[in-house]
């Protein structure tokens, strides 16, 4: 009987601490089951030069992240993926011609997020991460088209890309906050809001 009521015992706490572990996880601004799209906007990391400088627009940026594993270190483990898309513009003087530069990113992403300020600041979610995927770049040139002369310029390519970022979200409402990022993907700096879900 005594061996029964310690093993039932040695269970009971067991099972309370694991329910208290995994009530602390999901305390957290981002834990496993979790879900963040994100929308944004990017500037930075490309530069184009044609005859001068071509009027760049503004990066967009749209992301996925799912939490997948808590309790990893003091932080919760997220996978997802990415999609990013820059142009460029330039236009010749005179002639109405003009040349167009796209750059897409397609990738893999898995992010880390810190989990030792969440009692404190419970909104507050810092992360870093990796990603791993395709750029896919396109060169336009109208004056070659328009002319029908050979384009010397004319390229366009798939290649694998790879990058590193650090970043954090701030919740303002359980489903909704805006975040922001550093790192190389489709631009340097990123920011933008998130709704999770």
């Amino acid at each position: 009987m005594k061996k029964v009521l310690i093993s039932a015992c040695m269970i009971a706490m067991a099972a309370t601490t694991a329910l208290a572990q995994k009530e602390k996880s999901t305390t957290t601004p981002f834990h496993q089951g979790s879900n963040t799209i994100a929308l944004g906007l990017g500037l930075g990391g490309v530069s184009y030069n044609y005859y001068g400088t071509a009027s760049i627009r503004p990066a967009g940026v749209l992301y996925y992240d799912r939490g997948i594993k808590d309790n990893l270190g003091p932080g919760n483990l997220g996978i997802g993926g990415m999609v990013g898309f820059v142009s460029a513009t330039y236009k010749y003087p005179n002639g109405g011609y003009k040349a167009t530069w796209t750059n897409v990113v397609l990738a893999l992403r898995g992010t880390w997020h810190l989990t030792l300020l969440s009692e404190k600041v419970p909104k507050f979610d810092p992360y870093g991460g990796v990603m791993f995927g395709l750029r896919i770049f396109d060169y336009d040139d109208t004056y070659y088209s328009q002319t029908g002369k050979y384009n010397p310029y004319a390229y366009n390519s798939v290649y694998a890309t790879y990058g590193l970022f650090v970043g954090a979200k701030y919740n303002f409402a359980e489903n909704f906050g805006a975040w922001t990022e550093l790192g190389y993907d489709i631009a340097f700096f990123k920011l933008g809001l998130n709704f999770n879900f």
